[in-house]
């Protein structure tokens, strides 16, 4: 059997496993979908055991086809959280990203520390925030809370049925909002405030840490991985998305569209917004990746489809219909903030809507409103980064944009997007970005040169998308009426939510 490297990626919408040899050369891909429960508005859970017996399953396929790895990189969404006991078992289910049952205490620690959590960590107060949602449940379940051994990421509890042990990255860290980035590690005040012992959560490393697989935990027995195999801390999904783009010491941008939407770039300090709308993350003491995050992406489509009860089209046919319509929608705007938002707003209780909806309007334009909603989003979130990092337009257009995620598998709104930001759009035709990052950090573990990733499939290394002039200029113009829609709907919501004085 062939030396090979292994990454896996532990995202909120599936669970990814890629093989290379240690040339690049990608010998095997698999996925598994990850399952979304909603057992209240705004709350969003997955089971762990269910994304064990996922990962399990990908590891043991990966072990049957090519043997055992040289070694394995972990990468894993941002912002979930667990609660385990001394042997690693659940004691709660997995709060993703999304869940905003904490909104309340993201009030509060606003109003309390947001400006120190902002500067520490990189990372603005929201309900997404296991900071929050640390103190949902003290709040809410004390008595259990105290009980509980470990608070962690879905990589921790990966990490550690392989390994036995209990580390988070830097990112992963900053991603808590309980991180220092000047000490690397626990921010003292913070835990102090919500009254949490550090024992209690990850000890914090480095990504290119390795920890090594044991035959006696429950995942490295159950896939048939042998013992000593090293396993690499890794990093959070953005982070090495970015470092998989393509985008370290350069002037280009990473664009992901999943689930959600972030637009990155790499930086060899920390960047701060002093209206708080970007990331910050730690990936290395020497390199951050600044960015804003979006949390309505690709996931919007599904659930509008569910909405409007289309059964009986997929996504593809769903996005071809949108297209049927023409540039701006005639006059048909949609805020889609189905799932509230980050950046630039950071309001976890904003709401969508449609505006200008007229009797001529058609299921198209309805379609291509909500894809142009999302693009109207990205072409904000690109210019305050852009702002924020002082890049002249010069400099910016002199970059490009690597794009990545589930909207690289469809032509048509790759190419909507491009017209939308107005730049050359680059598609690498190689793996998912994350997992091509985690497979750089094994390439670094090794101190090898990074890795040029090839299939044996991929007819062409890169697909470029460019924008059309006269859309893009359309789109500009049209981009002031967007921004006007966010304070309209607040205002909205405002008096819909104000009780009638009796």
């Amino acid at each position: 059997m062939q030396a090979y490297w292994m990454a896996l990626d532990l995202g909120t919408s599936s669970l990814k496993i890629v093989c290379s040899d240690p040339d690049g050369k990608v010998l095997h891909t698999a996925t598994q979908a990850c399952h979304t429960y909603h057992p209240q508005p705004g709350w969003e859970e997955q089971h762990p055991e269910a994304l064990l017996e996922g990962v399990q399953i990908l590891l043991t396929d990966a072990v049957t086809r090519l043997g055992q790895p040289q070694a394995i990189s972990l990468s894993a969404a941002m912002h979930s959280l667990m609660a385990v006991d001394e042997q690693g078992m659940p004691q709660s289910e997995l709060l993703i990203w999304s869940d905003l049952r904490s909104s309340q205490e993201a009030k509060w620690l606003k109003q309390r520390i947001g400006e120190k959590v902002y500067a520490h960590s990189g990372v603005p107060i929201h309900p997404m925030l296991p900071l929050c949602k640390l103190v949902y449940w003290k709040n809410n379940l004390p008595a259990w809370f105290q009980r509980v051994a470990w608070f962690i990421s879905l990589k921790e509890y990966i990490l550690f049925h392989l390994t036995g042990q209990m580390k988070a990255d830097y990112a992963m860290a900053g991603a808590t909002g309980m991180f220092n980035l000047l000490e690397r590690d626990w921010d003292k005040e913070v835990l102090q405030l919500i009254d949490l012992d550090p024992s209690r959560l990850p000890e914090i490393s480095s990504p290119l840490q390795a920890c090594f697989t044991h035959g006696h935990q429950r995942l490295t027995r159950a896939s048939g991985l042998a013992s000593g195999i090293p396993v690499l801390v890794g990093a959070t999904d953005g982070c090495l998305a970015a470092l998989g783009s393509g985008i370290e010491d350069s002037q280009h941008l990473s664009v992901t569209v999943g689930t959600s939407a972030a637009v990155r770039l790499w930086s060899h300090r920390p960047v701060w917004d002093h209206q708080q709308r970007l990331f910050c993350y730690m990936l290395f003491p020497e390199a951050y990746v600044v960015g804003a995050a979006l949390n309505n992406g690709g996931g919007i489509i599904p659930r509008c489809m569910e909405m409007m009860d289309d059964r009986e089209s997929d996504v593809e046919a769903w996005i071809a219909k949108a297209m049927q319509a023409p540039p701006g929608s005639d006059g048909l705007m949609c805020l889609p903030y189905l799932y509230g938002e980050r950046s630039p707003v950071w309001d976890p209780e904003a709401s969508g809507a449609f505006l200008g909806l007229r009797a001529h309007h058609q299921a198209c334009h309805v379609h291509r409103a909500i894809l142009e909603g999302i693009g109207f989003c990205l072409m904000q979130a690109l210019r305050i980064l852009e702002t924020a990092v002082h890049l002249s337009d010069q400099k910016a257009k002199s970059g490009d944009i690597i794009l990545s995620g589930g909207i690289t598998h469809s032509q048509p709104w790759m190419q909507l997007l491009a017209n939308m930001l107005g730049r050359k759009l680059v598609v690498r035709q190689q793996v998912d970005a994350s997992c091509a990052g985690a497979l750089q950090l094994l390439a670094r573990y090794f101190h090898r040169k990074p890795l040029k990733i090839t299939r044996a499939s991929a007819m062409e290394e890169e697909k470029l998308i460019l924008p059309d002039a006269q859309a893009a200029l359309q789109y500009a113009g049209l981009l002031p009426q967007f921004e006007a829609l966010y304070p309209l709907v607040k205002s909205w919501q405002e008096i819909a939510t104000t009780k009638p004085r009796k």
